[in-house]
C-alpha cells in the first residue's frame, strides 16, 4: 500500500481527478469515433478509419485511467478495465485498416472483438453504478453498452459484406456511445465541482 501512495503522489492526481479526466477522455473519444463513423455513412472516406482509431484509442485510455483509481466495487473495477481493453482493441483494428495492414475482414474482426469488450465493460459498470445508487451514471453506461453492442452487430454485417445495413448500425452505435459517455462526463463533472 505504501508504494501505491508514493505512485499517486508522484503522478499528482487524486482518484477523483483520475475519474474526471478519464471520463472526459472517453467522452471525447466517442465524439471523434462518431464523427468518423458518420463520415463513413455519408460516403466521405479519406480519414474515417484514422478518426475511429484515434477515438477508440481515447476510449481505451479513459477507462484505463479510471481503472487506476482505487475502487471498492469489483464490478466497476472490472468494467473499466474490460471497457478500456475493448477501446484499445477496436482502435487497433481501425488503425490497421487505415494503414492497409492485413485483410479488411480480419481488421473488422479485431474491431468486433473490441466493441464486444466495450459493451461488456460498460454493462458491468452500469450494474456497479446501479448497485451503488448512482442511477444517472448507470443510465449513461447502459447507453454506452447498447451503442458498443450495435457497433459489434454492424461489424458482423460488414464482415458478411452487408455494408448497406452494417454502416448505419455502426454509426448509430457510435452516436449512442457518444451520448452515454458525454452524459456521464457531465454528471461526473457536476459532482466533482459540487465536492470542491
Amino acid at each position: 500500500m505504501e508504494n501505491y501512495e508514493e505512485l499517486i503522489s508522484a503522478v499528482g492526481l487524486s482518484d477523483r481527478e483520475k475519474i474526471l479526466i478519464g471520463t472526459w477522455l472517453d467522452a471525447i473519444g466517442t465524439i471523434i469515433s462518431a464523427i468518423g463513423e458518420t463520415r463513413e455513412l455519408l460516403g466521405l472516406n479519406d480519414i474515417n478509419k484514422l478518426l475511429v482509431a484515434i477515438g477508440d484509442g481515447l476510449q481505451g485510455a479513459g477507462p484505463f485511467l479510471i481503472g487506476t483509481a482505487r475502487e471498492d466495487e469489483p464490478l466497476a473495477f472490472a468494467g473499466n478495465w474490460i471497457d478500456g481493453a475493448g477501446g484499445a482493441t477496436a482502435s487497433l483494428g481501425a488503425y490497421r485498416e487505415f494503414i492497409g495492414l492485413g485483410e479488411e475482414k480480419d481488421n473488422l474482426r479485431i474491431e468486433f472483438l473490441g466493441y464486444i469488450l466495450q459493451s461488456k465493460g460498460a454493462s458491468l459498470s452500469a450494474v456497479a453504478d446501479y448497485l451503488a445508487g448512482e442511477e444517472q451514471l448507470a443510465v449513461g453506461n447502459a447507453i454506452q453498452s447498447l451503442g458498443a453492442g450495435l457497433e459489434a452487430i454492424g461489424a458482423v454485417l460488414l464482415i458478411k459484406d452487408r455494408e448497406r445495413e452494417g454502416v448505419p448500425i455502426t454509426t448509430l452505435g457510435a452516436i449512442l456511445q457518444a451520448i452515454g459517455a458525454n452524459y456521464n462526463a457531465i454528471i461526473i463533472t457536476r459532482d466533482y465541482l459540487e465536492e470542491t
